[in-house]
């Protein structure tokens, strides 16, 4: 079907053109953004963690080659894609369906509100450089030390609704509702320096409390762009969207700053985590704005007036819009069953919007067993709810092949019918090859 092919163009451009923390790293997939001593990741998740991920014998630690992270979320909305295909060919063609006009109107018009409310498709992608995470010891600084380059992308396809309409004088159907697309790419690089706070013999006998600091620099593109559904008749439509997206993107750097706190007693664990301190913003392009300036009769002028229409008047969208990294605080905690065994848990605090505006705030609960033996494989199982905003749920499993190669998937528990076949809505993977523990 034709347009079958012009969504997957739409999917396609947000995967290349695409919150940073949108994929978890590594094991982390599974484990969550916790203490948890067997993952590199984890000195980045914390910076307090880094003197805990490498001993006082050795030089550094690291990760050899890059990893990958990706996963893609659906909107609780049955046949979403397919929907939405079929009334692009009805606003293209009205003989193309057998209903009659009232039969569309009371249809369609019943679900561009649901397509409004809850249709949307979100992925994310991260990835870091070779070599890195590292880290290093610090004697000098009395302290350990860690570099991590990395890049993060999503991208979210939703709905602008508004209402179908026939035009009785030209036997046509005709509607406002748009495709709103957004993405955000963000490369950064980071160091953390930890190191280990002096207490009173009382303490010590206890346990052994960790601080560390995360300083990162961080570029972010960010664009949005607006598509009227009436012209996803155009055939070049993947060259549309990346010429709106370059006129739209706008890039700047700025800087952040996160703090952990580790609390480390042996057979149990609490972290601490402050992640962007100072609150960074970052803009994206607009839109909607000197639409007259633009050619007219141009895919270009179509979508910026488009766009103008529900910012200016119906006030769905922003047309000047700025990302705030919001500070946010985390809480996690590691419990050893065993010296090899371990429950690991972390709760955001409170709630924040990734990089595309989507509500999030993640509780994660997961059980591993990390393997002494190079060919018995680690494994570990974990549980995650978005407890706000799109709020779906997930079960992630993992391994750790000798000791050295990662995978963990990740397979929602919230379903949707896709075609006449149910499938889960969110999905997603990582790989990773890390330095044996």
């Amino acid at each position: 079907m034709k347009r079958t092919l012009l969504f997957g163009s739409i999917l396609l451009a947000s995967n290349a053109f695409a919150n940073s923390g949108a994929v978890n790293q590594g094991s982390s997939m599974t484990t969550g953004p916790s203490s948890n001593s067997y993952s590199v990741a984890a000195g980045f998740n914390n910076p307090a963690m880094t003197s805990l991920l490498i001993s006082k014998d050795e030089n550094f630690r690291t990760s050899y080659f890059p990893s990958f992270g990706f996963n893609l979320e659906l909107g609780e909305v049955d046949n979403f894609i397919e929907e939405l295909e079929e009334l692009t060919d009805i606003l293209d063609d009205p003989n193309s369906t057998e209903l009659t006009t009232q039969e569309v109107l009371d249809r369609f018009n019943s679900l561009l509100i649901e397509f409004g409310e809850n249709g949307y498709l979100k992925n994310s992608i991260s990835l870091t450089a070779p070599l890195f995470p590292l880290l290093m010891q610090a004697d000098f600084l009395d302290g350990a030390i860690g570099v991590s380059i990395a890049a993060n992308a999503t991208a979210g396809i939703s709905v602008l609704d508004d209402p179908l309409q026939f035009d009785n004088q030209n036997d046509t159907f005709n509607s406002a509702t748009a495709i709103y697309l957004k993405a955000g790419v963000e490369k950064s690089v980071s160091l953390t320096y930890s190191r280990g706070v002096p207490l009173n013999a009382w303490f010590n006998d206890k346990g052994n409390l960790y601080a560390g600091v995360k300083f990162k620099v961080m570029n972010v593109e960010l664009s949005k762009q607006v598509i009227p559904l009436e012209s996803l008749e155009s055939d070049d439509l993947a060259d549309i969207i990346k010429d709106e997206y370059d006129q739209n993107q706008v890039s700047s750097t700025e800087f952040g700053i996160d703090l952990g706190l580790v609390w480390d007693a042996g057979d149990y664990r609490l972290g601490l985590t402050l992640e962007n301190l100072n609150s960074p913003e970052f803009e994206y392009g607009a839109v909607g704005i000197g639409c007259s300036g633009i050619e007219e009769g141009s895919s270009s002028r179509s979508a910026c007036e488009s766009a103008a229409y529900f910012s200016q008047v119906k006030g769905d969208i922003k047309a000047r819009e700025t990302h705030v990294k919001d500070a946010m605080f985390r809480g996690d905690i590691l419990y050893k069953l065993t010296d090899r065994w371990q429950i690991t848990s972390s709760l955001d605090f409170a709630e924040y919007n990734d990089v595309i505006g989507f509500e999030n705030q993640w509780l994660h609960v997961a059980t591993s067993y990390d393997a002494d033996s190079w060919w018995i494989p680690s494994t570990r199982v974990g549980y995650h709810s978005n407890l706000v905003g799109t709020k779906t749920s997930s079960a992630s499993f993992g391994m750790t092949l000798f000791n050295t190669l990662a995978l963990d998937v990740e397979y929602g528990l919230d379903t949707v019918e896709i075609d006449g076949t149910t499938a889960p809505r969110r999905v997603g993977f990582a790989l990773s090859i890390e330095e044996s523990f």
